[in-house]
């Protein structure tokens, strides 16, 4: 199952998505591995649209980002004992206009999968008419219209269509509202938790997940209580047996910060309590099945494959600690990374290039932030590697202008664009192709130009030595500069004298 703390957020920015893995009811081993992806959009943690999050106490989290308005299908998949099963989810990411329809509650909350149940959207900036609003229910997979009687600026009417098929006591249907749909863009929004097929009373609170479902023992962790049939007159909230401080309450969602597992919560210290509403005009209290894990503060312990070089492939780093709890932010040397999967013991990570200063290593401490907490911790080390230019060889190393010169060495740029050879001051032209441990370049024109006079008994066009230069390499990419002082000789034909009349 997928739920988001906002299915309609504004254009431009992220929401959390959290998938509920179960097998034969119960919640699948820790460290399952849930592959999220999306067709609009990106995932906070990598920038990418696919991202794996393993499960802790069975839910695994991430954040997708919208850069623009658009809808998103996000797709989670996971594999457990052989069995693979997948489930979805719509967010419609809003133009930040400011007068954008809303839906604030839904009455009632439940109704007989037979259907036929006249059910309110309430909220505001409706429009449009019967005829062009669309409201589409999905249960188990299955999507079907409902008949809508009526739209007003603060409410749409529709009944239910049947589910004759639903077996389980209490199914969530989604409900996707197209307004406008005569209009060559309507407007769509998601409705993930508004509505349930089932026997209950309308009036009792019914927690379907918590995002996210762990947080540190120090409590204050932003908690999104996502459900029903919650009451705007009042709730309550229990982790465990210890009651949290309520900041919002929605018809679907209750905004909490979690109680410390401290001092009245001690009850509550490194254990995985259930959460639970209580109305407070009704008495009437929740279901206790969906839990939260109190885990321990952030802290990372080590990191394995902390030295990489900058010229070669970059591969995954695995950082170990305690308190990783996704979506998390990761540095390197003070450098983002590419978080690749994410569990409560252990983060995998593919660094990024950083950015240069000269022909130094880039090192510094592995930071570690769960973003929806904010708990941060900083330990272990990374080292960018920049290797070193060197030059062991120059062939030959007289000659004139436009001879081909051979230079051997190590860690040479691998590009043309990168590579700079200079002949004293000027820049020689590098041919094609080059190599880690050779480059092939003609030398340039000297700063001498004027034929020598022949000495001893050299004849006119013998070539003598006119300047000896040093050959300077540099890699653009890095900064990286190697030089041979007094390397190559440049040679002019001689000339002879005219003797005076």
């Amino acid at each position: 199952q997928l739920f988001t703390t906002d299915a309609n957020p504004k254009a431009g920015t992220c929401t959390l998505i959290e998938a509920l893995v179960s097998l034969n009811g119960a919640p699948v081993p820790d460290g399952t591995s849930v592959n999220f992806s999306t067709d609009f959009g990106t995932f906070g943690e990598n920038g990418l649209p696919l991202v794996s999050v393993v499960t802790t106490n069975g839910t695994a989290v991430s954040a997708l980002c919208g850069p623009g308005a658009g809808s998103a299908k996000v797709k989670a998949q996971a594999t457990v004992a052989g069995k693979t099963n997948s489930a979805s989810i719509v967010i419609s990411f809003q133009s930040d206009s400011g007068t954008l329809p809303f839906v604030s509650f839904c009455t009632p909350s439940f109704g007989p999968k037979e259907g036929g149940t006249t059910l309110t959207l309430n909220g505001g900036r409706f429009f449009g008419s019967a005829s062009t609003t669309r409201v589409t229910f999905t249960a188990n997979g299955i999507s079907r219209d409902g008949v809508v009687s009526s739209v007003t600026s603060t409410a749409v009417t529709v009944t239910t269509p049947g589910f004759p098929e639903l077996s389980a006591p209490t199914v969530p249907a989604p409900i996707t509202l197209t307004l406008g749909t005569n209009l060559p863009s309507p407007v769509v929004l998601s409705l993930p938790s508004c509505f349930a097929f089932g026997a209950a009373d309308a009036g009792t609170p019914t927690v379907t997940a918590v995002l996210p479902a762990s947080g540190t023992n120090q409590g204050n962790t932003r908690v999104t209580i996502i459900g029903s049939g919650f009451s705007t007159g009042g709730v309550q909230v229990f982790f465990g047996a210890v009651e949290a401080t309520v900041i919002s309450v929605s018809f679907n969602q209750v905004l909490v910060l979690s109680p410390p597992a401290f001092g009245a919560g001690d009850g509550n210290l490194n254990k995985t309590v259930p959460v639970t509403v209580k109305n407070i005009v009704s008495g009437v209290v929740s279901n206790a099945t969906v839990t939260f894990a109190y885990t321990p503060a952030v802290r990372i312990t080590a990191v394995s494959n902390g030295t990489q070089r900058i010229d070669e492939p970059f591969t995954p780093v695995t950082i170990y600690g305690q308190g990783f709890q996704a979506p998390v932010a990761v540095t390197l040397a003070g450098v983002p990374a590419f978080v690749q999967s994410v569990s409560s013991t252990e983060l995998v990570v593919l660094p990024s290039l950083p950015l240069l200063s000269g022909c130094l290593n880039v090192t510094g401490a592995v930071s570690v932030t769960n973003i929806d907490t904010g708990d941060t911790a900083s330990g272990g080390s990374f080292t960018y590697v920049v290797p070193k230019l060197a030059i062991t060889g120059l062939s030959p190393q007289v000659g004139a202008a436009g001879t081909v010169v051979t230079i051997t060495g190590s860690n040479f740029p691998l590009t043309l664009s990168d590579a700079e050879v200079k002949f004293g001051a000027r820049i020689a032209f590098v041919t094609p192709p080059i190599s880690v441990g050779t480059l092939t370049v003609t030398a340039p024109v000297g700063s001498v130009t004027t034929n020598p006079t022949c000495t001893g008994s050299n004849v006119a066009g013998t070539l003598q030595n006119v300047e000896t230069v040093d050959v300077t390499v540099t890699n653009r990419a890095n900064s990286c500069t190697a030089t041979v002082s007094q390397a190559f000789t440049y040679q002019l034909p001689c000339v002879v004298p005219t003797p005076a009349p």
